[in-house]
């Protein structure tokens, strides 16, 4: 078990490698990952997430709650702030998703701002199987973003959908082919880093405000946050160098 993590070019890309357990993400393998990304805002543009070749990541391994009851879980603050570090980044997160992409993993996938998929990864929310339901975030983010029905249909019955189904609800962005999916991933990464990176950071803090504000507050931060770009540097430099075209 592993985390492995590269900079280049001011994108990061993180690599879960946990291939025995599908990268089923256990508090040890949250704690590497929290390690490497507790800073990362200081080091890089763009962040992009790998799995291995079978998985992102297959949910919560269930060897770290299967002797848990409500009040050691709650003693023990089972699944902690740790675990929300990449839905909390404030630099733009792309999730680059091959395989399964189940429970925890497709939370980790759904705290992204992006999702790439190869184009036979799977998705879904196995945890009514087991009695529970999502604990990562997983109702609310899902909700968000397909609607309250549909994110009902796949929560309480458990089913998985495919990478075609994800992109036609709205999850991922984009489908490729399995042996493009990292240069793929990579490509949109760099695009989106020789953009301005205050730019960047308002637009993610927009857009995510977009989903929990009242329309009129959003839009009326979305107006302070345009204004207040007026004296950044791109900004000088961008309606400088468009107006000499």
């Amino acid at each position: 078990m592993q985390v492995d993590l590269f900079i280049e070019n001011s994108v990061a890309m993180l690599t879960l490698c946990n291939p025995e357990k599908l990268n089923a993400l256990s508090a040890s393998f949250v704690e590497m990952i929290y390690e490497k990304l507790v800073d990362i805002e200081s080091k890089a543009k763009v962040l992009v997430i790998f799995g291995t070749e079978k998985a992102f990541a297959a949910g919560v391994d269930i060897n770290e709650f299967a002797k848990l009851d409500y009040e050691k879980a709650t003693l023990n603050d089972f699944i902690n702030y740790k675990w929300e570090r990449v839905l909390n980044t404030k630099i733009p997160v792309i999730a680059a998703v091959q395989g399964y992409a189940l429970g925890a993993g497709f939370e980790l996938a759904l705290a992204s701002d992006i999702i790439i998929a190869a184009d036979f990864s799977v998705f879904g929310f196995p945890e009514i199987n087991l009695g529970l339901i999502p604990g990562l975030g997983g109702t609310q983010l899902l909700s968000r973003l397909v609607g309250v029905k549909k994110a009902s249909e796949l929560i309480m019955t458990g089913d998985y959908i495919s990478a075609q189904e994800a992109l036609s609800l709205g999850i991922v962005s984009k489908i490729v082919e399995k042996g493009s999916l990292k240069d793929e991933a990579i490509a949109l990464a760099q695009k989106i880093a020789k953009k301005s990176d205050v730019g960047l950071r308002l637009a993610k803090e927009a857009i995510r405000l977009s989903q929990n504000a009242p329309l009129s507050q959003g839009i009326c931060t979305e107006r302070t946050m345009f204004r207040s770009l007026f004296s950044t540097q791109a900004k000088i430099e961008g309606v400088s160098q468009f107006l000499k075209k």
